[in-house]
């Protein structure tokens, strides 16, 4: 009986954080849009991917679950350049473009 709680108990874990994942990406994918705009380049694949997860403390001493995610974005549409988003929770906490040819 107690086995097959657990095994609840983990299944249940293990959905939440791939839920709350898929809700961190599309943040990402929209943060990575809005500033390849800003930047005027064009966003690669209308995706993110992941690239590294953890557990880190924010602004008040709580841990929270930190994504990094990567994308593409290009200038002149003939070379590809990276970008980085690194989330903390749901919050964008920094983005980083790859320097580009104008």
């Amino acid at each position: 009986m107690i086995d097959n709680g657990l095994t609840i108990l983990l299944l249940c874990g293990l959905a939440w954080l791939w839920w709350d994942g898929r809700g961190a990406a599309e943040q990402a994918i929209q943060a990575a849009k809005f500033n390849c705009e800003r930047a005027g380049v064009s966003f690669l694949n209308d995706t993110v991917g992941w690239k590294k997860v953890r557990l880190k403390r924010n602004r008040q001493g709580r841990i929270q679950i930190q994504r990094t995610y990567f994308f593409e974005f290009a200038s002149d549409m003939e070379q590809r350049y990276s970008g980085e988003i690194i989330m903390l929770g749901r919050q964008v906490n920094k983005v980083n473009l790859d320097a580009y040819r104008i």
